[in-house]
């Protein structure tokens, strides 16, 4: 017994069911899902827990209908339930009523059934009453204390609320008293307070309606003394006053219109005063060097123009503008025209003064006269500007904070139209100058000479800088103008130089040709200063040369490169005088520099002379007459290139004279290889005969000798000692291989044999006429110098 107690006691509630006795469960989740499945009803999402006793949950609440609160239930007080006696329910006595009902073995007509059962469910009943009996005796006991404490204490409550009541009856009393003496009074005095700030009104609007009658009057009293800002701001502030405090008075319903009118009448007086000032201040005699002579007039009128926010004005100024700059260039367009044509009166109307030409030296003498007028116009222009800005800028202008204000865009857009207006009468201005100046095809119209165009650029860049010292704009209408012009006076004259050159370069018969010295006395300045000098002087009076003298050295050159360097010297100083089109300068020197290069290379190692100039053939002597002009050019270039670096280094492109360059480099050498390839020819000519055997010299290696000699004889008059020196070690060199691939073939090696004592003795022999040639030192051994002969 007391075993069974004890396992009772240590075995899990989860293994066994009440319900079920015979199920042993291994896990109390197998446990929780028995009762889930078997002892609840479910209903939609309600689970109504049915574990205990009768088929009734004893500990069921409201919390755990849920399905998340149900297995919170079942493990809370039927998984790990603790023993011990339960308190007897109502639901203790519950019994399977639809079993005892339909049971069979029972019926009505049992009548000792019947009893049994009544009394069995009277004795339960009476069970039932006791319980209740003694449930309300425990209550009434618990609350007992509270019970008595309730009834002792009824007759205390009735009491207060008595004595309550007399308060409130004390309370509405006072307040009635409160109401007479205190409130009624006040109140009628604010009433009265209110009437008489409403006659007030009242009387100030009466006063109002009194002043607005007098605006017209005041308005015309304003406009006699010429106080524009005063009347427009008077009816500003009116219409104002019409629109808000005097709204809907039938007596000014036509007021508002007529001020509308007379502001209207204003600005068009406003626009015509200022039209007449503008038409004489600019058109004052040009002596008259007084700044705004009825400078309160001019403020009195830009002030009310402002103050009505009108900017057509400045179209008006313009115009006038304009006008008076055109007037002042038909003018001395007349003067200058009636000087050529006699002193016959010219007159130009409309467009005859835009169709007017002017020459070459007139276009400068237009210039002279034109440019000091022009620059009084502007500064009175730019007076003129500067007072309505500073206007703009002021507070009666503007407004204040009582009035209508302009905002920080109708400022700036002030100024903006002003500097507009400016730039648009320099462009203009400098664009009719052009027009009379540069646009000229006729022959009558060409320069004489390049003194005549830099004369002009001069002018034009003087009168350009003044415009843009004054108005503060840049305009290169002018500049663009004289730029066109001159890059056709420089087309022009560099057709006629490139067609000189190419003539010349046909005719030429590539031998030595004099120099004169008018050329070499500019050399020698060149050499003198280290560059090419601002002023080119050609001296004269002395007889020709037979070589161009450049620092000490003498150059053999040919006719063509003489004019090619005339040419050159002329477009530099044409450079220097017309910066504006040194690009084009530029272009056209590079041009006659690459027709030279690839017309000599076409004429010399193309043998186009043969044909041109009716040579028998290109000689070696022909060839260095090239190389030496080449380097004529090659040292004259960078002198150029220096001279466009210091007078327009930011302004030009100069990456072609490094291209030009490298080609004359890579001519001359191609003229060198030519030589060495020549003369490479006609010893590897007389090698391919040749035989190691006696007589030593043979006559091969003698034919070589006279070769070799002939070669010097051509070049010596005209090609330094050193670049002789460099051209007879490439053919050395080349005479070198083939003799080596001739003994080669001849299975000839240094063994000490007789026919390597002959070609020792042969090379000896020619070793000779190197040394007498000064080829070679006198001190080289032929070991030394012959020696990688005999290497494989």
């Amino acid at each position: 017994m007391e075993d069974k107690s004890l396992r009772s006691k240590t075995t899990p509630t989860w293994q066994n069911c009440v319900h079920c006795p015979s199920l042993l469960f291994s896990s109390a989740l197998e446990f929780e899902r028995h009762i889930q499945d078997k002892h609840s009803i479910r209903e939609g999402s309600i689970i109504l827990c049915q574990y205990g006793q009768n088929g009734i949950c004893s500990a069921l609440q409201f919390g755990d209908l849920r399905k998340a609160g149900f297995k919170y239930h079942v493990r809370e007080y039927h998984l790990y339930a603790k023993g011990g006696s339960e308190d007897w329910t109502f639901y203790s006595s519950s019994q399977n009523l639809p079993a005892v009902l339909n049971d069979p073995n029972k019926g009505l007509s049992n009548s000792s059934d019947s009893s049994s059962a009544i009394r069995s469910l009277q004795e339960t009943l009476s069970t039932y009453l006791d319980v209740i009996e003694m449930k309300i005796s425990k209550q009434v006991a618990q609350k007992s204390d509270a019970f008595f404490h309730a009834m002792l204490s009824h007759d205390t409550i009735m009491e207060q609320m008595a004595k309550a009541v007399k308060t409130v009856q004390n309370t509405r009393r006072n307040i009635t008293t409160v109401k007479q003496n205190l409130t009624q009074c006040p109140l009628q005095l604010i009433s009265l307070t209110r009437i008489n700030n409403n006659l007030n009104n009242v009387y100030e609007l009466l006063k109002l309606i009194g002043t607005v009658q007098q605006t017209q009057p005041m308005i015309q009293l304003l406009l006699s003394t010429s106080d524009y800002v005063a009347a427009l701001d008077l009816i500003s502030s009116t219409q104002k006053v019409l629109l808000t405090r005097l709204s809907g008075i039938q007596a000014f319903r036509h007021l508002s219109p007529q001020l509308t009118e007379m502001r209207r009448l204003i600005h068009k007086m406003l626009s015509n005063e200022f039209l007449r000032f503008i038409v004489t201040d600019l058109n004052r005699p040009l002596i008259d060097l007084t700044d705004l002579p009825d400078r309160d007039k001019i403020v009195s009128i830009v002030s009310g123009i402002l103050r009505l926010k009108e900017f057509d004005f400045l179209d008006i100024f313009k115009a006038e503008a304009m006008t008076s700059i055109q007037a002042t260039i038909k003018q001395c367009v007349i003067e200058i025209i009636s000087e050529r044509d006699g002193n016959s009166e010219i007159v130009l109307r409309g467009s005859q003064s835009d169709n007017t030409w002017l020459m070459c030296n007139e276009g400068i003498v237009f210039l002279q006269k034109v440019t000091p007028h022009l620059v009084i116009i502007f500064k009175r222009i730019l007076s003129l500007s500067s007072l309505i800005l500073d206007i703009s800028q002021m507070d009666d202008v503007t407004g204040n904070e009582s009035e209508e204000m302009w905002t920080q865009e109708e400022i700036a857009s002030i100024s903006d139209k002003i500097k507009k207006m400016i730039g648009s009468l320099s462009d203009n201005c400098n664009e009719r100058c052009a027009n009379l100046i540069v646009t000229k095809t006729d022959k009558d119209y060409i320069f004489s000479d390049l003194t005549q165009l830099a004369k002009l650029t001069e002018l034009i860049d003087a009168f350009s800088n003044e415009c843009e010292k004054i108005t503060g704009h840049y305009s290169n209408t002018m500049k663009l103008a004289l730029r066109s012009f001159a890059m056709k006076y420089i087309q022009s004259l560099h057709t006629e130089r490139r067609a000189q050159l190419t003539n010349t370069l046909n005719a030429e018969r590539w031998k030595m040709a004099d120099v004169p010295y008018e050329l070499q006395s500019v050399i020698h300045k060149i050499c003198e200063f280290g560059k090419i000098p601002h002023t080119l002087q050609y001296e004269s009076g002395r007889p020709d040369g037979k070589y161009l003298v450049i620092n000490k050295e003498n150059y053999a050159v040919v006719a063509t490169v003489q004019l090619l360097i005339k040419i050159l010297l002329e477009y530099c100083d044409a450079t220097k005088q017309s910066p504006d089109i040194v690009q084009y300068l530029v272009h056209c020197m590079l041009e006659l520099i690459r027709l030279f290069n690839s017309r000599c290379c076409l004429l010399v190692l193309g043998a186009g002379a043969i044909q041109s100039a009716g040579l028998k053939t290109i000689s070696t002597s022909n060839l260095a007459l090239v190389s030496r002009s080449l380097q004529v050019v090659l040292w004259l270039l960078p002198l150029i290139l220096d001279l466009l670096e210091k007078l327009h280094s930011k302004e030009l492109t100069l990456n072609g004279f490094t291209s030009i360059e490298n080609d004359l480099v890579s001519h001359k050498q191609e003229i060198e290889n030519k030589i060495c390839i020549i003369v490479s020819t006609m010893l590897s000519s007389q090698l391919s005969s040749w035989d190691a055997k006696p007589p030593v010299p043979s006559q091969t290696f003698r034919n070589i000798s006279k070769h070799l000699v002939k070669l010097h004889e051509a070049l010596i008059d005209i090609l330094p000692i050193e670049q002789i020196r460099s051209i007879y070690m490439k053919v050395h060199d080349n005479f070198k291989d083939k003799l080596r691939e001739q003994l080669v073939k001849m299975n000839i090696v240094a063994n000490g044999s007789p026919q390597h004592g002959v070609v020792t003795s042969e090379l000896t022999f020619y070793l000779q006429t190197l040394k007498t040639l000064r080829i070679i030192n006198e001190n080289d051994t032929e070991d030394n110098i012959l020696y990688d002969i005999w290497l494989n």
